[in-house]
């Protein structure tokens, strides 16, 4: 399997499989924050450490997908566009993944934060009506302002990979 993935990266289809990275990833970043939340902090829970190292584990897991992703392209090509595109769209497909993952669980009725609202599901004829807006605030609102922030982090983090990569080279 692994070799598989590794053929696909070397081949044309590579920034294909940037975007499957980035939808998985996204999708895992769900479950992720989920466990986070609900992690037990013990006698570090009333240490001023808690916060950053929560921000820490909460931003720091984005960098995960895009740093040998970001790599590899510095290797693989001399443009300069490359990296910071491939990073920018893992993390575009990532935030798919995630509202994605957001949105099915939301018409389902079973987002963990909306548990005692009665969300009666998709098939009820009045459901758009009356959460149109919430879904909308919650879900597309939040999409696209994480989306365009994964479009100018990703190319940002890109090009400093790039730089990197082409000054251990050299």
């Amino acid at each position: 399997m692994l070799m598989g993935a590794l053929s696909m990266i070397k081949s044309n289809y590579r920034f294909l499989f940037y975007g499957l990275v980035g939808l998985a990833f996204g999708v895992f970043d769900w479950f992720y924050l989920n466990a986070l939340a609900h992690f037990s902090w013990g006698s570090l829970r009333n240490s001023f450490l808690v916060v950053p190292i929560i921000l820490l584990l909460n931003y720091g897991i984005w960098l995960v997908p895009v740093v040998p992703i970001g790599i590899y392209e510095s290797n693989r090509d001399s443009s300069t566009i490359l990296s910071p595109a491939a990073c920018s769209l893992t993390w575009v497909c990532a935030m798919v993944g995630y509202y994605g993952y957001y949105a099915l669980l939301f018409v389902q009725g079973k987002l963990p934060m909306l548990e005692n609202m009665r969300l009666r599901g998709i098939n009820d004829i009045a459901f758009w009506q009356e959460n149109w807006n919430l879904f909308k605030r919650v879900i597309i609102d939040q999409f696209f302002e994480w989306t365009l922030i994964a479009i100018v982090c990703g190319s940002i983090i890109g090009a400093v990979l790039f730089k990197i990569a082409r000054r251990k080279r050299v």
